[in-house]
């Protein structure tokens, strides 16, 4: 009968090698899948009841002083459970026989349950509350943060933040001092720790480290916004319900790195914000809330991003619960699956398309104006006393504009800028002859000025575009 036991520990411990060598995340999912969803804490005395006629001791390794019981399918709530494992002396050790488990499944010195303390420690939390961990890095992201944190510390909340994820530390300014990430400092501000990996691929050094740090946190979601890396299917695999990203648009449109940007370059109408899981595939993921903007024309990129981001985190916060709870998974259910033939793509901006030589319709330029504002920005080639002595060339920045003739047409002077005192406004003439109005402009050097300032800076010396090929342009629809 010795020989028996002794064959079965051997044969449990054969099964972890095998498993540790796989790193099956199924194993883990197979652990969580007998926890969940669990019953009200009333239930414990009927868990101790049951688990203790279950519980028995077969047999410690020779080289262990611990006694091994083999762990049941509990039915208790998470507090109640860990509470229950925790009132085992000192030295005891769990097995599970349902189940292998991953190398990666960490034990507390205490129970040394190998995997299924890391479950058990998982599912009851702070009080039974899930870990969620918040990534990003720009200002706007910190609206979703503050947020999300403010909820969790509700009384009556579920979930706790347990870290936050940021780009590292980069230069800045003309000093070129490292300087933390508007998230990294939000992070430190409510007292959670943060974690700055290069990146999350596998080329980067502390990729490792950082996946190994995350995996022993046993976080049960992931939230990200505008985080700024690319999120491998190894990042993926750890959070236990997944990740979920704010999107800034109505997808499947404007999928990619600058959906705001690329809808108000477009003219949309109305645009919107999405919140969806997360799949390897960019921003392809089932979607779990959807909400629409209605645009007026006049918004720009810089004012439009933190109106949907404070939009999205109210959706994502609305839909916590039923991620929680089950009705919302990452395989779809509950979900908006996106049709991928509907998809459109948000490319990222570079500082070239900041150029504007006027060769487009005044609508598409007044849309690139707004679409590019904050960064790249956009900018035009003006010539001062052009053929004179004194002719001077300058790129100035257009801060604001609006459309003040849609319908081209024949223009005398096509490249000659006017001042309209009226409108306070620099008149443009385009290619096609619709005309642009450049009501706050920025001369380099200086701060933004309205259009009667700059003209009166220019003392009555003529002022033109710059002369290009002539193009009919882009007009939209």
């Amino acid at each position: 009968e010795a020989d028996m036991s002794r064959m079965f520990v051997v044969g449990m411990l054969m099964m972890r090698v095998g498993a540790t060598m796989a790193r099956q995340a199924r194993d883990v999912e197979a652990t969580l899948r007998l926890f969940h969803p669990p019953p009200p804490p009333s239930s414990l005395r009927n868990f101790q009841t049951s688990a203790s006629s279950s519980l028995r001791p077969i047999m410690a390794p020779p080289s262990s002083p611990a006694t091994l019981f083999p762990c049941p399918a509990p039915s208790g709530s998470r507090g109640d459970l860990l509470g229950f494992v925790s009132g085992f002396a000192p030295g005891v050790r769990l097995v599970s026989s349902c189940c292998s488990l991953s190398s990666r499944e960490r034990m507390s010195p205490a129970m040394r349950v190998p995997g299924v303390a890391r479950t058990l420690s998982m599912l009851a939390g702070d009080g039974g509350k899930k870990k969620v961990v918040f990534l990003g890095t720009p200002e706007v992201a910190t609206i979703a943060f503050r947020k999300i944190f403010e909820a969790s510390k509700a009384a009556d909340s579920t979930f706790e933040v347990s870290a936050v994820v940021s780009n590292p530390p980069a230069k800045a300014n003309r000093k070129k001092e490292l300087q933390k990430s508007p998230v990294h400092l939000a992070g430190e501000d409510a007292g959670v720790q943060v974690w700055t990996p290069t990146g999350i691929m596998k080329k980067f050094e502390d990729s490792a480290e950082f996946l190994e740090k995350l995996e022993s946190l046993s976080p049960d979601l992931c939230i990200t916004a505008a985080y700024g890396q690319f999120l491998t299917k190894k990042f993926l695999t750890i959070p236990r319900l997944g990740t979920v990203n704010i999107h800034p648009s109505l997808l499947p449109k404007y999928r990619g790195a600058s959906p705001v940007p690329r809808a108000l370059e477009d003219g949309v109408a109305v645009t919107g914000v999405s919140v969806l899981f997360t799949q390897f595939e960019m921003d392809a993921g089932p979607i779990i809330r959807q909400e629409e903007y209605p645009l007026t024309g006049d918004e720009k990129a810089d004012q439009l991003l933190p109106i949907l981001f404070d939009r999205g985190s109210e959706l994502l916060l609305s839909a916590l619960p039923g991620i929680f709870e089950g009705k919302y998974q990452q395989d779809g259910t509950g979900c908006i699956i996106q049709n991928d033939e509907e998809a459109t793509y948000a490319a990222k901006m570079n500082k070239e398309e900041s150029k504007l030589w006027f060769t487009e319709n005044a609508k598409y330029m007044h849309n690139r104006v707004r679409a590019f504002a904050g960064w790249p920005g956009t900018t035009m080639d003006l010539v001062i006393n052009s053929g004179c002595p004194d002719e001077e060339k300058m790129t100035v920045k257009i801060v604001t504009s609006r459309i003040r003739r849609e319908q081209g047409g024949a223009v005398l002077g096509v490249h000659a800028v006017n001042f309209d005192p009226k409108g306070n406004a620099l008149v443009i003439t385009c290619d096609d002859g619709s005309q642009l109005d450049a009501i706050e402009v920025q001369p380099p050097g200086k701060k933004p000025m309205d259009a009667k300032s700059f003209w009166n800076g220019m003392r009555g010396r003529s002022v033109e575009r710059a002369r290009v090929p002539w193009s009919t342009g882009k007009v939209p629809t």
